[in-house]
Parts: C-alpha cells; structure tokens; sequence
C-alpha cells in the first residue's frame, strides 16, 4: 500500500510541549525574553519543607535537593530527602532564575494589582492592603475585605463596639470568662480620618502559663496604622494588674504565639471564673 507523503511527513512531525500554565515569558519584538512570570499559585518553586515560597537564599545538598535557609537549621542541617548534608552549599542558578521572576499578588481578586518579584512575594502579602480577614466568631465562613461592617451586621450580639477619639481617660469595660478563647472588640472609625471602616480587635485569653492565663490584645486585618493600648484587670483579689502597649497586627490566629501579655492568675478568677477588663484603644 502506498503512503502519501505529505500524510507520512505529518505523522512523522514531532510533537510541541505543552507549555506549563504556571510560568511563561514575554518576549520583545525582536522574540527574545525580557520578563519571566510566575502563577501567583504554582508550586514548583517553594521549599518542600515549609511550603512557603523560595526567597533570595536557596540551599541545596549535594544531590540537589533543595531547601530554604530557614528549613536548614530547622532540620539541623541534615537533608529532608537524601540525609546528606544541607546548608553550605547554595544554589546558584535556581536562585539566578528566581531574581528573574515576576508574579502577581495572590490577593489580585480582591483588588490588588501589584506586580511583585516572586523573592519578595511572601513579603508584599504580608503587608497587602487588600489581603482579606476571616471572621473570628466560631462557625462563621466569612472571609473578606468588609470585616468590620460584617461583624456589626451579623454578629453585634458577640462585639464590644469601643468608641474612638474619647479623652483618654475613658475606657470601655468588659466582663471576660476564663473559659472564653476571647472576645471580639470594634473601634469605630476616627471622626476626623474621612471615609473608610473602623478596626478589628482581639481581646485574647490565652493558656500556655501555668496557675493562670494570659491576656493580650492583636488587630485584625491590613493597614499600617499603630494602635496603643492600655488594659486593667480587677477579679477577686485586691488590686488591679495591667498593661500598655501597641497591638500587633494579624492576618489569622493559627500559629500566633503573643510576645507581650498580662498574666492573671488563677486565683484572680475565682469563685465566678470571670474578671473585669477595662481597656482603652488609641
């Protein structure tokens, strides 16, 4: 049987690689590349031990298993895959490729469009202004942008609405069970700081101390402004124990360990299990 010859030439063609949905790279005029992009969701450049992505630093032993400087203390310097040893030596041309890397913002669909070096990416979504805030009250789904009108329209029965701009002397105060994890607290928006929504406040209680629990306060959500603080506690013993300070922000509670609490002790809560908090935000 004869074969056509252009029906054999086809056939015979190669087959073009598909080419990979989480990379790609713009090309000039001229075709010659100029920019390499990266899906802000691929994984094929993050460290297998932490998940997170890699930065500028990137070690490998001598088998070429990869690992971010971080994870090389972590697991002592002893290679995740192969035993050998990790730390020493870095990575050139992994590291080369990733200073080339460009990617978006993994918060592009709730409006964010900046275009970050992927080396920098961990650090720009730390810090992202349009990074959404899941809902603290238990069972709720809520993960957005709008936390704070969310909190007040659906869970007003669970919130202590804490007034701004109040002379310094005013204080707002609440009544806190020991078994409760925290309460939830709004600082309605300033007066005079124009449109915009009011902040997110944890007040946390905390274990982790022995004959007693810690409490400490952290902001929800994105924004640069600082927010002091000062809080007293009154239970069943004589005195009052307190603390000032600025309110660290968070994105989510997981893994949030607090650098500066106030403990109160077991003995403060007896015989109700609860105490008297008063506390002044700004």
């Amino acid at each position: 049987m004869r074969t056509n010859r252009k029906t054999a030439r086809k056939a015979a063609a190669p087959v073009a690689p598909r080419k990979k949905k989480n990379a790609f790279m713009n090309r000039d005029k001229e075709g010659h590349g100029n920019k390499i992009w990266i899906d802000p969701d691929a994984l094929s450049v993050e460290c297998a031990i932490c998940f997170t992505p890699f930065e500028a630093e990137v070690f490998m032993c001598k088998n070429g298993h990869a690992a971010c400087a971080k994870c090389c203390v972590r697991i002592n310097r002893k290679c995740w895959c192969c035993g050998k040893p990790i730390g020493d030596m870095r990575c050139r041309p992994l590291e080369n490729v990733l200073a080339e890397m460009n990617t978006h913002c993994r918060f592009s669909k709730y409006g964010c469009t900046e275009v970050v070096k992927y080396i920098d990416k961990s650090r720009h979504e730390e810090a992202c202004p349009r990074a959404p805030s899941g809902c603290p009250v238990d069972g709720c789904t809520y993960r957005g942008l709008l936390l704070y009108k969310h909190l007040l329209d659906e869970h007003s029965d669970a919130v202590v609405s804490v007034a701004n701009n109040l002379p310094a002397t005013t204080t707002t105060l609440l009544s806190l069970h020991k078994s409760a994890p925290f309460r939830v607290l709004v600082l309605e928006r300033a007066t005079d700081a124009g449109e915009g929504e009011g902040s997110v406040f944890l007040l946390l209680n905390g274990g982790g101390v022995l004959s007693g629990r810690s409490l400490s306060l952290v902001r929800l959500g994105a924004g640069d402004v600082e927010f002091g603080y000062k809080m007293e506690v009154r239970g069943s013993e004589p005195g009052v124990l307190s603390l000032e300070g600025t309110a660290p922000r968070v994105r989510e509670l997981e893994g949030f360990e607090a650098k500066m609490f106030l403990f109160v002790p077991d003995a403060s809560w007896a015989p109700t299990d609860r105490v008297s908090v008063s506390i002044r935000i700004g």
